[in-house]
């Protein structure tokens, strides 16, 4: 049984009056910014500018958007991740989108800020494989002093520096106006009757609201949820054994959870789960349906019409136009 099965409703708060339910799907408010690096115009193009940056990698062939560029949802459309060595690696290339409001990143959920994530990939052997200490002489050769000092006042560049401009740029990726969102703020036809029904589906039978829900349509955002859960996937490996969560905590008991992802934007973003392994919405619905791999869910018993109704509501309600 899932970790996560629990009951939704326990968890409402009471805000001036009004009853608040962390768990309703929704709109997401403003993306948080920390103070420590707040947002601004000048950072958030540095960032944008060092995201495309191929002297990012040590081949100067690998940028940031290798792997996460926007017309795949700001992932690669690839199963697994490929990096500056052209060697594949265990996992699929997760989507940035609305990354600024999660709490935990990467699929294992091993840090809790992009700050540091940001720098990760950078220096991995298997994905960008520079040195951190390599990027200052290399951005100094690229002529990006000048847009350090417009950003932070001075030319100096710093990996500190690097990794707030990234951080500043990734967290301005966000898909907030969707049709789902044009409909729960009264646009009654911004759905078509097959996605609405979809959304009654993926809030009922289809049992998907256990995990994704709330309004970046995941838990890990919602305070005190637990946001990890098994999938249901029978454990495949690409370089070696990979156990998710387990492999962070080195607690056997959270072996093969993973971070449940926004699912906002989701309809760009194939293929799915950790390790891409479903191509397609439908093969994703089809999935669950049948309980996962090796019956290691309940299955739904979805029809076929009410299955191609979830597969409408995802890829047209919750994906921006």
């Amino acid at each position: 049984m899932l970790r996560g099965l629990f009951v939704l409703a326990c968890a409402s708060v009471g805000i001036a009056g009004i009853t608040v339910d962390p768990y309703a799907l929704g709109t997401p408010g403003p993306v948080p910014y920390p103070k420590s690096n707040p947002y601004t115009v000048a950072k958030a193009e540095l960032g944008r500018r060092l995201f495309e940056e191929r002297a990012l990698s040590k081949t100067r062939q690998t940028p940031c958007t290798w792997c996460h560029n926007e017309p795949a949802g700001f992932s690669d459309g690839r199963t697994v991740n490929i990096g500056d060595t052209k060697e594949a690696l265990n996992r699929h290339s997760p989507t940035l989108i609305g990354a600024g409001y999660q709490p935990q990143l990467f699929w294992d959920g091993r840090v809790k800020t992009l700050e540091e994530q940001v720098l990760m990939p950078i220096e991995h052997p298997k994905e960008m494989n520079l040195g951190l200490a390599d990027l200052p002489d290399r951005l100094r050769k690229a002529k990006y002093e000048g847009l350090f000092e417009q950003a932070f006042g001075s030319k100096e560049i710093t990996k500190e520096r690097v990794a707030m401009a990234l951080a500043t740029y990734v967290r301005t990726i966000t898909e907030n106006e969707t049709p789902f969102d044009k409909y729960v703020k009264g646009d009654k036809a911004a759905l078509s009757p097959l996605a609405i029904q979809g959304l009654a589906i993926f809030k009922g039978k289809g049992q998907c609201i256990t995990c994704h829900s709330g309004p970046h349509f995941t838990r890990a955002t919602i305070p005190g949820a637990d946001p990890f859960a098994k999938t249901g996937l029978a454990p495949s490996y690409v370089i070696g054994e990979d156990h998710g969560r387990g492999d962070v905590t080195k607690n056997p008991k959270d072996n093969d959870f993973w971070r449940i992802p926004s699912l906002r934007g989701i309809g760009r973003t194939a293929p799915y789960m950790h390790n891409g392994t479903l191509e397609s919405l439908a093969d994703v619905v089809e999935f669950y349906d049948r309980g996962g791999d090796e019956g290691a869910l309940p299955k739904l018993k979805l029809t076929k019409q009410e299955k191609a109704a979830l597969v409408e509501f995802l890829e047209s309600g919750i994906t921006g136009q």
